[in-house]
């Protein structure tokens, strides 16, 4: 005896074509139109978090650039994955010669840089 109801017991006499009640063909449509609405539902998800990701970089570069480069004409952000310090967004202030010069790492999701006030710099 295994322990399972009759009614779950495996071999019972109308289990001489179990199968899926569907189809191969329909099991595959079904696959896709699942994969389809998975993606249906992240993909906005990925590109509202890049959009905002994106635009925070360019502001944090901008107060980084202003900061820690007098010279610089310019700002650049871009998002690289193989970037020195790991992927994320590289802030490059740009140089009236024409060349970029890196600044900071900005992570994954920037932010903007924290100010120190007065009253929190070291003495």
């Amino acid at each position: 005896m295994t322990g399972l109801p009759p009614e779950l017991a495996p071999g019972g006499p109308d289990d001489g074509d179990a199968g899926s009640v569907y189809g191969e063909r329909r099991r595959r449509v079904i696959r896709w139109v699942v994969v389809i609405a998975l993606a249906a539902m992240v993909l906005p998800l990925v590109l509202s978090l890049m959009s905002v990701a994106q635009s925070s970089a360019v502001n944090a570069c901008r107060v980084t650039v202003a900061r820690f480069d007098d010279e610089a004409v310019g700002a650049r952000a871009s998002f690289e994955l193989f970037g020195p310090g790991g992927p994320g967004w590289l802030c490059y202030a740009e140089r009236p010669s024409g060349g970029d010069r890196l600044l900071a790492n900005l992570g994954l999701i920037p932010s903007a840089p924290h100010v120190l006030m007065p009253d929190e710099r070291p003495a």
